[in-house]
């Protein structure tokens, strides 16, 4: 967490650093307002100075404050440097120690995990990185573009640690990780969730389908398959070291929560605007688990003991709670899950 306040003389108090950054640090003047731009350049964007020039596109929320979000964690690059530089020791640690003692060649997970799921999982933090790229680039609001900021060095930094994982894992196999994420059928879901996200306009947009709709939805799952099925088949160093990452990811979703509460709180009609968001995002959203469904039934039939349908109402019923809290309903067509007859060896 940044410092709240600096004290250099007994007595001073100044503005912390996070809001230094954040709030005090990039000003906007709105080119709309100026009719000697010409309307095609005037409706579409505006220009913010202070802090150089760059081009920023207009969203369907009702913003008056720019800073009406605030991160909770009040990430500045001191604390987030400090607190990965920590968490990156650990991981060191845990994947020197499981290679020294011979763990990653006696590896019993299912091999659909092992051999497709984790080598493509790079492209999916590159994409929704990608994603955050975006929004971070052309919103006006500076704590937004903070905390998109440091979800971007989570996504490389998962997609880097996902490639060093899938070399310690299939040691003894050549995979190829971008045929598996432009083929392999478990994955083309999650896949056209990033492609159709890198097509939007609407930084806000962008914030709430990956941090409030996507992880909220996706991430229980991918708990499961690289965490708690690992453990069951005793790989130990497999669920340590997703535990280690997700922490990052856990924050995202927070602060997901944390926007939509402050966007609602800043107008009501915020609120129709993120419904709007929810219902079409949602519903592909469990298009990506619903494909995973065949990793988890394959982890059944080596004694994993959870069904997939009861993790899905699991986690539909999480995410139902979260939208309530904000108001807001699951959309009427979101369906059921019908068992897919895709195949997870292609």
């Amino acid at each position: 967490m940044a410092k709240s306040n600096w004290s250099y003389l007994q007595g001073e108090r100044r503005t912390g650093e996070y809001e230094e950054m954040t709030v005090r640090s990039i000003g906007h003047w709105w080119m709309g307002e100026n009719s000697g731009w010409p309307d095609a350049v005037r409706n579409g964007y505006h220009l913010f100075s202070e802090t150089g020039v760059g081009m920023i596109e207009p969203t369907a929320l009702v913003i008056n404050d720019p800073s009406a979000y605030r991160d909770r964690h009040k990430l500045t690059y001191r604390s987030y440097v400090l607190q990965q530089d920590a968490e990156e020791k650990k991981l060191d640690a845990l994947l020197e120690g499981a290679r020294k003692r011979g763990t990653f060649a006696l590896i019993k997970m299912p091999a659909s995990i092992r051999r497709a799921y984790i080598p493509a999982l790079r492209h999916y933090f590159w994409g929704s990185g990608m994603m955050r790229i975006y929004a971070a680039a052309y919103t006006p609001c500076g704590p937004v573009m903070n905390t998109l900021l440091f979800q971007i060095f989570d996504c490389m930094r998962h997609a880097q640690r996902f490639v060093e994982l899938s070399w310690d894992v299939n040691q003894d196999a050549s995979v190829d990780s971008l045929s598996m994420w432009l083929d392999w059928q478990p994955l083309q879901p999650t896949r056209r969730y990033v492609e159709t996200g890198l097509s939007l306009f609407d930084w806000g947009e962008t914030f709430v389908a990956v941090n409030y709709v996507f992880d909220p939805v996706f991430l229980p799952l991918h708990d499961i398959l690289v965490a708690d099925i690992p453990e069951q088949a005793g790989d130990w160093a497999i669920t340590q070291f997703w535990q280690l990452l997700a922490e990052d990811l856990q924050r995202h979703k927070v602060s997901g929560c944390d926007f939509v509460a402050a966007m609602i709180e800043e107008s009501g009609d915020n609120m129709e605007v993120i419904q709007g968001w929810v219902n079409r995002w949602l519903p592909m959203a469990l298009q990506a688990i619903d494909a995973l469904a065949p990793l988890v039934e394959e982890a059944r039939s080596l004694g994993y003991p959870r069904s997939y349908p009861s993790i899905r109402d699991e986690i539909l019923s999480a995410y139902e709670g979260q939208l309530a809290r904000n108001g807001l309903v699951l959309p009427s067509h979101i369906g059921e899950f019908h068992e897919s007859k895709a195949s997870i060896s292609g």
